[in-house]
C-alpha cells in the first residue's frame, strides 16, 4: 500500500452515487479498496437509512439528492452547479460517479471544479438498452459523445462490468481508458485504478 508522506493529506476521493441504499447494497467494497490505496473517501448520496453503515466502513458521507427522472440536461447542469459547490467545498482531487445521471451531473462538475480524475461507471444500462424508440436511440447517441467528449479528460478512467456494458457506451474494450471487472469484481477493478491514481 503507498501511503501519503509524513505531514501532507491524504488525496481525496469523492464517491457519487443515487442514494445511500443502493451504494450500502452494492458498492460498499469500494469504501475499502479506496482506504487501502491510501484514499480518504466521501459518499456523496441522497441519504436515508444506510449512513451508520457507510460511516462504519469508514466513509464521511455527504447529502446530496441526484434527480431520479430520466436525464434533462437543464435539470442536470442545475444540479452540477450545486454539486461543484460540494466538490470544491470537499477539496475533491477524484471523482467516481455511480450510474449514468451521476456521471452527467458528476462529470459536469468536475469540469466547473477543475476535478480532471475521474471514474465514471455505468451500472444501470439495461432500462436504457431496452428503449428501441427515437427518443431512446438519441439518448444512447448523446451519452456516447458527451462520455468521450465534453465530460472526458486525458485522466478520465471507464469501469464497466462487462465487455457488452463498454459497447453498449460506445467504448473499445481495448481501449486502455476501459477497465473491465474481472474474476474479483467492480471493487476489486476499482482498486487498481484508485492504486494507479495514488501512485500518479
Amino acid at each position: 500500500m503507498d501511503h501519503p508522506a509524513s505531514g501532507t493529506r491524504p488525496r481525496r476521493l469523492v464517491l457519487l452515487a443515487p442514494d445511500d441504499a443502493g451504494f450500502a447494497a452494492r458498492d460498499l467494497p469500494l469504501v475499502a479498496a479506496a482506504r487501502a490505496a491510501g484514499l480518504s473517501a466521501t459518499v456523496v448520496t441522497r441519504v436515508d437509512a444506510h449512513r451508520g453503515a457507510i460511516e462504519a466502513a469508514g466513509a464521511r458521507m455527504v447529502p446530496f439528492a441526484l434527480g431520479t427522472s430520466r436525464i434533462n440536461p437543464m435539470a442536470a447542469g442545475y444540479e452540477a452547479g450545486q454539486l461543484a459547490g460540494i466538490l470544491k467545498a470537499l477539496e475533491a482531487d477524484l471523482l467516481h460517479a455511480i450510474g449514468l445521471r451521476a456521471i452527467v451531473v458528476g462529470g459536469t462538475a468536475a469540469a466547473m471544479s477543475g476535478i480532471a480524475a475521474r471514474i465514471y461507471q455505468p451500472d444501470d444500462l439495461a432500462a436504457l438498452n431496452a428503449r428501441t424508440d427515437a427518443a431512446g436511440r438519441l439518448t444512447r447517441f448523446a451519452l456516447r459523445q458527451a462520455l468521450r467528449g465534453p465530460l472526458a479528460t486525458r485522466t478520465t478512467r471507464y469501469l464497466c462490468a462487462t465487455a457488452a456494458e463498454a459497447a453498449a457506451l460506445g467504448l473499445d474494450p481495448a481501449d486502455t481508458a476501459l477497465a473491465l471487472a474481472g474474476a474479483d469484481g467492480l471493487a476489486a477493478a476499482a482498486g487498481t485504478l484508485y492504486g494507479e491514481f495514488a501512485r500518479a
